[in-house]
């Protein structure tokens, strides 16, 4: 078993997921060929002792957030903070992160605890 390395605000540390395939990705307005997309990092959190690895998503506020709570965000939420219609816009907000990683660790307010996942959005993660 390999060990996960420690998240990262760097770029080549990131994955850029299409999210093309999926359902409705022609409702993301401007989305350029491949859009749109999700920043994907597996990894564990700064100060974690036991270094357990898990996927990570980035969004717009420059914080990481597991992929455990984003699948269970509402839909517009998700989209609002999480999802990227051009490369261009993910490349913006990477070039203004600072090294200082940001981790959402509790459960965001607006997903409930019994949200359904979003097994099209899970697919998508876990088949990237």
């Amino acid at each position: 078993m390999s060990m996960a390395n420690r998240l990262s605000n760097h770029f080549t540390a990131c994955r850029l997921i299409s999210l093309a395939k999926i359902k409705t990705a022609s409702e993301f307005p401007n989305r350029d060929t491949n859009g749109p997309y999700l920043i994907l990092q597996h990894g564990y959190e700064p100060g974690d002792a036991s270094m357990s690895g898990a996927d990570y998503i980035l969004g717009r506020s420059g914080a990481w957030l597991g992929t455990h709570w984003f699948i269970r965000m509402p839909v517009p939420e998700r989209r609002k903070e999480f999802i990227f219609s051009t490369v261009a816009e993910v490349m913006e907000m990477m070039e203004n992160l600072t090294s200082k990683v940001n981790v959402i660790r509790d459960k965001p307010a607006n997903v409930s605890d019994d949200a359904p996942d979003d097994d099209e959005m899970q697919k998508a993660i876990t088949e990237s």
